[in-house]
């Protein structure tokens, strides 16, 4: 699991909700744009996060992410929140360029 203690390693630029999406995922695209897997049987690899930019139709700029993340086999049966199912993908530091 990529370590990660919001007092050290969260920018004080990340203040809203918002700001955190864009954050975490920009971290994570970052570490894991290159790792795939397979989303359906006898399907293409697929990667486990994508970025895109670009315009929407009122003109206002955006940044587009798809991220897929694995969960416990047991998340479903599970009494806590589904986050603290997911698995981990790596134990890769966060990005230099994330940390504040």
């Amino acid at each position: 699991m990529t370590a990660f203690n919001p007092a050290t390693d969260l920018p004080a630029s990340v203040n809203s909700l918002s700001k955190l999406v864009g954050w975490a995922n920009g971290a994570f695209y970052q570490l894991h744009k290159a790792t795939d897997y397979q989303e359906s049987v006898g399907g293409i690899l697929v990667p486990v996060v994508t970025a895109q930019d670009g315009l929407a139709a009122n003109k206002t700029e955006r940044i587009i992410f798809r991220v897929s993340l694995e969960l416990e086999d047991t998340w479903r049966a599970s009494p806590q929140p589904f986050w603290v199912n997911v698995r981990s993908i790596s134990t890769a530091a966060i990005p230099t360029q994330y940390r504040p």
